[in-house]
């Protein structure tokens, strides 16, 4: 990954801030500088396809917004982004479909295998947490900013507990 830099204070006009404003800055050991006003997410500061992908939909996991009101939305999210993991995966595999044969049993067809089994895993717990979200019991009647609450932190729990494997 690529070291961050933060800048208090630019010293002159650039595309991305004014003079005076502060920002991030990272670079990579062979390409150009990067600006930005918020601190880079890791998806950002990779060159790999795969971990820059995999980084992108954990940060889409985390983004997912929770309604009290409106859970299937949430678990749409999820059951998307496991589609979108899974599709991740497959790519991983048409990789070493790809190699030649003498190369089908090298440490990069094993760290691409590796790869596969984790984003089905990823994915097949997204689902189970897209169907335990929706086996949760709904706010119904009179609701209080309390049951909210309780509801809100079953959902994220229920989140927090996708792991993944980068490898």
């Amino acid at each position: 990954m690529a070291h961050v830099h933060f800048v208090k204070k630019a010293q002159k006009d650039n595309s991305v801030v004014k003079k005076g404003e502060s920002y991030y800055w990272w670079k990579f050991r062979f390409g150009g500088r990067h600006v930005s006003k918020t601190h880079p997410r890791p998806s950002q500061l990779t060159q790999s396809e795969y971990l820059s992908t995999a980084y992108a939909l954990q940060e889409q996991i985390e983004d997912i917004s929770i309604d009290p009101s409106d859970l299937q939305a949430a678990v749409d999210e999820l059951r998307s982004v496991a589609d979108e993991v899974r599709n991740l995966g497959e790519e991983q595999e048409g990789k070493i479909g790809n190699m030649p044969d003498s190369l089908q049993d090298s440490d990069t067809a094993q760290m691409l295998q590796s790869r596969a089994e984790a984003c089905e895993e990823v994915a097949g717990e997204l689902e189970s947490a897209a169907d335990d979200i929706e086996n949760l019991d709904p706010i119904g009647g009179e609701e209080t900013e309390d049951d909210e609450h309780e509801l809100t932190g079953q959902v994220e729990d229920i989140i927090s507990g996708i792991g993944w494997n980068y490898e």
